[in-house]
């Protein structure tokens, strides 16, 4: 069971519930790689596996990936072709793979700590935001519901596993590239980008 951690507050004044807990400076200061520590370098590979980690996963949950990209400062996107954006564990899955991917990443290059765990969360906002927009049933919740949001980071974790070689393969590809159609993707992975839905 997670513990969930309620200090964060957004912009707005929403509180978000983190499963790691932003230390020190990081609760009252900007919430971004450089502000933590890392280099731009650094930064950048942290929105290109964010990116990614979206990217790949839907790619082989059978979504149609359009493109993905990165810019400056922590900033990136990743657009999948969906009918409706039916609420499935395959589309939940994948918007939750991109913070998921970035915990990942910090810990396999030594560079994780609470704060840029928290930070990787907190990034990625828009994505729960979509999450919920999608109204899943039930409502995941953060402690206090039947089915904890960290089953989601459960499911993205297993998902993750299976594609993480392809991800790292495609990393200093995006990196370099700053921006990649899901069909150049597929090509760099060998993976098949599922066809656009009708």
């Amino acid at each position: 069971m997670i513990a969930w951690h309620r200090e964060a507050v957004l912009a707005d004044g929403t509180p978000y519930p983190t499963r790691n807990r932003l230390e020190g400076d990081a609760l009252s200061g900007a919430i971004n790689p450089q502000a933590l520590g890392l280099s731009e370098a650094d930064s950048r590979a942290i929105a290109a596996v964010h990116e990614l980690g979206h990217a790949v996963v839907w790619m082989a949950g059978g979504f149609h990936v359009v493109d993905l990209g990165v810019g400056e400062h922590f900033s990136g996107h990743a657009e999948v072709a969906s009918a409706s954006r039916d609420a499935t564990t395959a589309m939940f899955t994948g918007l939750v793979a991109g913070e998921r991917a970035v915990d990942r990443w910090l810990r396999e290059t030594t560079l994780w700590t609470p704060s840029l765990a928290a930070m990787a969360e907190l990034t990625a906002a828009h994505d729960r935001v979509a999450v919920f927009e999608m109204e899943p049933s039930p409502r995941p919740s953060f402690g206090d519901g039947p089915v904890d949001y960290g089953v989601l980071h459960d499911l993205a974790d297993e998902a993750l596993d299976t594609q993480w070689v392809r991800i790292m393969a495609a990393l200093p590809v995006l990196i370099r590239a700053g921006r990649m159609t899901g069909d150049q993707l597929a090509e760099c992975i060998d993976m098949q980008n599922p066809n656009r839905p009708l």
